[in-house]
């Protein structure tokens, strides 16, 4: 049983690495052709007209998303946590659960603070990132806690994190330009800023 555990892991890191030696270099290759293709096509046409319903929905896959990452995160840390505590033998059954719980909680706080405010959650997320880097500084984590670290921690709350930034500046615009009264749709915004 050890030992398929660990030839699991050496593939699984393996393939990792490939993967994201591979994956890098051609995701910077595709946003830079879209970028290229983008400025090509953009000149001589003009924009076309987004509609209310595509704003709508773009909002609301934003949102999705980042909240699809805050929960996939806190599910795969709570079983981590469990894991780790209870077959590393430090604590028994009621312990490991109760270990379990802390990502579940934090999970249950930024979902409920990302539902009304999107602002205020998008930096606690990042400053919860550069609080995990800082750890692994402190902490000097190897290679592969750094790896796990990233993929697992860092980058889905720096994802969610710019994608409720997103989701809110954009809900923004979307007010100011269906609003009932354009006129004064500036100063209700710069008033929901400020509060």
């Amino acid at each position: 049983m050890g030992l398929a555990v660990a030839t699991f892991i050496i593939v699984f890191e393996i393939v990792a690495v490939v993967a994201f030696l591979v994956g890098v270099p051609l995701a910077f290759g595709v946003m830079a052709y879209d970028i290229i293709q983008s400025r090509k096509n953009a000149a001589p046409k003009v924009a076309e007209k987004v509609t209310e319903k595509d704003t709508v929905m773009r909002l609301t896959v934003e949102r999705g998303v980042a909240r699809a990452f805050v929960i996939v995160g806190g599910v795969f840390w709570s079983i981590a946590t469990f894991a780790g505590m209870y077959s590393f033998g430090t604590s028994g059954t009621g312990e490991a659960v109760m270990g379990a719980v802390v990502p579940l909680a934090a999970v249950l706080v930024t979902l409920v603070l990302g539902w009304y405010y999107e602002r205020f959650t998008a930096a606690l997320l990042l400053l919860a990132s550069l609080a995990v880097i800082a750890w692994g500084i402190i902490y000097q984590f190897e290679a592969g806690v750094w790896g796990i670290m990233t993929f697992a921690l860092i980058g889905p709350m720096l994802t969610a994190s710019a994608l409720f930034w997103l989701a809110r500046r954009e809900q923004e615009a979307y007010e100011r330009a269906y609003s009932t009264k354009p006129e004064l749709a500036f100063a209700f915004a710069a008033r929901s800023t400020l509060a």
